[in-house]
């Protein structure tokens, strides 16, 4: 899922049906908050890419704390909106998995995963849904939690 993945890489579908977003195992579960624990950037930033692929928002918020703040600038409309701690994060992810109502044309160009300093970049858009860019930068604290996340898009006028 990292760098490695995505280097060289002009597109690579996010749908949620890609067998990189349903696990094989029928038996699979979204861990909790009790037995996750991310290590490192890499295996945080693996987290949060399949559980925004699935709109897992139990598995998305692992990755988030109070301390967490993301704030998004809509080059559309020219607004900023910004949310903070769980409860933020929670209304973020529920204001964008409700707009992500085809993700057939999911896509990402660019993934840079850091272990030093502690961050992660993605580019990605989903015309389908009226995104038609977006870029993600995310810095995680010592404990690889999200700290903060940036993200700026575009959508369909």
């Amino acid at each position: 899922f990292g760098s490695s993945v995505w280097a060289g890489s002009k597109s690579l579908s996010l749908h949620p049906t890609s067998p990189l977003f349903v696990h094989p195992n029928p038996f699979y579960r979204t861990m909790t908050e009790s037995e996750y624990k991310a290590t490192s950037v890499q295996m945080a930033w693996d987290n949060h890419f399949a559980a925004f692929g699935t709109q897992d928002m139990e598995k998305i918020l692992l990755d988030y704390d109070e301390t967490s703040v993301a704030s998004i600038f809509d080059w559309t409309s020219g607004e900023v909106s910004t949310y903070k701690g769980l409860s933020g994060i929670t209304e973020l992810f529920t204001k964008l998995f409700k707009e992500l109502t085809d993700m057939s044309e999911m896509a990402g160009s660019v993934v840079e995963v850091v272990e030093d300093p502690k961050s992660a970049w993605v580019c990605w858009k989903c015309p389908s849904s009226g995104i038609t860019s977006a870029t993600d930068t995310f810095i995680f604290g010592d404990d690889f939690k999200i700290k903060r996340q940036n993200v700026v898009m575009t959508k369909k006028a």
